[in-house]
């Protein structure tokens, strides 16, 4: 795995949708009347924050959302140049753009290299259309098929990732492989596969409990996941994190800085940051944050420091994310420092059932042992 550049990164959330999908839990609208506002508001915060940045080199951007490709591409670059006008972004920095299918033509993807975009996070989620549909995307399969086209013709330095979900509603474990091995043969350089979460869509938590044979079962999407992990270490791909799978120096230097707690800043809506030592959030309300920046205020509803006691845990459950995972002293420290006998007993149980190994001075998850570490990863919260 590439190490994490010690550089600070940029993340701003762009929260216009042109539709909610069924499994969607982010803060989004699909009104885009405030767009305007919107952007005037996260110049004034990036404003705020460039003071408070001063001296501080940023080496990664990442818009995410929402969907930012709906923004057209005259904004996209107005925001980028705001953003490198406040705040110190070294040339060679990964920009990335959370970008659907509907939105990406030769025209877009063009506009969006000339402003500077060097990474495109395409939301794919599935190559077959019953499971598109069930969770209303706005594409269809074919629809991704030519947006990953249109990537590779017009890649020039440009690195793709592609999202899939496992367990939408009417995939099965052939659908799935299916969809993984189209995305691979487009040609993207990193994958991030993520499991359905019904428990945070009220929609798919009803339809799963009303239609259970929709979904997968729980051991046939285990079985589905580790197949996945087989096919993505003959394609070539590394798994460097729980979800993400990359090419080797593909992979996501943004989203490492979360893992490995480097100091972020958030701009936009409901946005978190790890900056100076604390924790901040900002409001998750729209309305409240437009008024807030248009008032000069930061829109904070979260600002905590972070302790010595919370920086020891957070470098456990966050490290052991990473398919490097963390020292051996580190965790066996944490272990130690909590005091729990329950933990030390669990602690060794997970060695001994493969759910984590030790392997040249640091401890890690097995593959089988990603499937589980929610469960692990709650004991060092």
């Amino acid at each position: 795995m590439s190490a994490a550049s010690s550089a600070a990164g940029l993340y701003v959330h762009l929260p216009y949708c042109a539709s909610r999908c069924g499994y969607c839990a982010f803060v989004v609208t699909t009104d885009g009347t405030s767009r305007e506002r919107y952007l005037a508001a996260l110049e004034r915060e990036a404003a705020l924050l460039a003071a408070e940045a001063a001296g501080e080199a940023f080496d990664a951007i990442y818009l995410g959302g929402g969907t930012p490709s709906l923004l057209p591409p005259a904004a996209v670059a107005r925001l980028l140049q705001a953003l490198r006008g406040g705040f110190a972004v070294g040339a060679g920095a990964e920009v990335t753009l959370e970008a659907n299918p509907e939105d990406v033509t030769a025209e877009a993807v063009a506009a969006w290299i000339g402003a500077g975009v060097s990474r495109i996070s395409l939301g794919v989620q599935s190559l077959a259309d019953a499971e598109l549909l069930a969770v209303g995307r706005r594409h269809d399969a074919r629809r991704a098929a030519a947006a990953l086209e249109t990537l590779r013709e017009a890649r020039t330095g440009l690195a793709v990732s592609g999202d899939l979900i496992l367990g939408l509603p009417h995939q099965t474990e052939e659908s799935f492989a299916r969809s993984l091995e189209g995305l691979c043969d487009a040609g993207v350089s990193h994958v991030s596969v993520y499991l359905l979460e019904a428990e945070k869509s009220r929609t798919i938590e009803d339809d799963r409990r009303g239609h259970p044979e929709r979904y997968i079962a729980d051991d046939a999407q285990a079985d589905a996941w580790l197949a996945m992990g087989e096919t993505l270490a003959s394609r070539g791909f590394l798994h460097y994190e729980i979800s993400n799978w990359a090419r080797p120096g593909r992979e996501a230097r943004h989203n490492l800085k979360y893992w490995t707690r480097t100091p972020t800043l958030g701009l936009g809506v409901s946005a978190h940051e790890l900056w100076a030592g604390r924790r901040r959030a900002n409001v998750s309300q729209l309305e409240t944050y437009l008024e807030r920046l248009e008032s000069g205020r930061r829109p904070i509803a979260l600002d905590q420091a972070v302790t010595d006691e919370e920086a020891a845990k957070e470098r456990v459950f966050l490290g052991l994310r990473l398919g490097e995972g963390v020292p051996e002293e580190t965790i066996d420290g944490e272990v130690l420092r909590a005091g729990d006998a329950r933990l030390s007993e669990d602690y060794e149980t997970w060695f001994a059932a493969g759910i984590l190994r030790r392997e040249a001075g640091r401890v890690r998850f097995t593959e089988r042992g990603f499937l589980v570490s929610n469960e692990v990863l709650s004991r060092f919260v």
